[in-house]
């Protein structure tokens, strides 16, 4: 059972690291970045640059469950393939708009390891696309939630590639960076197009770049078009909280 308490849109107050996790009665969506990380030095990625860039973003998303003060997160998606379907456990308190996070097992945070969020204000807008939403592909899977101000979304292919040792190679971490995707931050809407400010994403590169798509949103499914900074497929979510 969800704590309403947690619900919203939560900023990570550090002085290293930029996250944003948001939370619906029964859908969450995470994603975090070192503040210090590096762009690719080319038009693409190497190995070596996609290693890094993978290790400095954990990002997943999914349902949760609350058991007295101890969060579940089931991932649907997540950044490192090797995590997928794994449990993520941390501890927590709120005390107004402060929430302190313990990690316990499987997630970003290390076990002991102690995070403190802010609350992040929501303008309340009557936005249709406010909730949670499920991605619907034969290929691919994940979560992106909209509040009235924040989102995030963490999106994956179904069918990864496992690291084959207990740490990612380059080349690895290449392959799982170009099957995921993730993105946080703020939007703005205007008629029918949506305007997506980066706080944390994957791809270092694209950070600080606004991504813009068209939508369209008919009973509880949203369809997005991409337009600029961002891939120009479209996507079709289900709402689901």
């Amino acid at each position: 059972m969800a704590d309403d308490s947690i619900v919203g849109a939560w900023e990570l107050v550090s002085d290293s690291r930029v996250a944003i996790a948001i939370f619906t009665g029964s859908h969450y969506a995470f994603v975090g970045a070192a503040k210090d990380r590096r762009p690719p030095a080319g038009d693409q990625a190497t190995p070596d640059e996609a290693l890094e860039a993978l290790n400095s973003c954990p990002a997943l998303s999914g349902t949760y469950t609350v058991s007295g003060s101890r969060i579940t997160q089931i991932r649907v998606a997540n950044t490192r393939p090797n995590l997928s379907g794994r449990p993520a456990v941390v501890d927590y308190t709120i005390d107004g708009d402060i929430l302190t996070s313990t990690g316990v097992s499987g997630g970003a945070a290390a076990p002991g390891a102690v995070d403190t969020w802010r609350r992040l204000p929501d303008s309340g807008a009557g936005s249709p696309l406010v909730g949670a939403w499920e991605l619907v592909d034969d290929a691919r899977q994940g979560v992106l939630i909209y509040t009235g101000t924040h989102y995030a979304v963490v999106q994956m292919q179904k069918e990864r590639n496992l690291p084959k040792g207990d740490q990612y190679t380059p080349e690895e971490a290449l392959e799982a960076i170009s099957t995921s995707g993730s993105l946080a931050g703020t939007y703005s809407v205007s008629g029918n197009t949506v305007s997506a400010e980066r706080i944390a994403n994957l791809r270092p590169t694209f950070v600080g770049v606004t991504a813009v798509h068209e939508f369209a949103v008919e009973g509880d499914t949203l369809n997005l078009r991409g337009i600029s900074g961002i891939p120009l497929g479209e996507a079709t979510w289900r709402r689901v909280g």
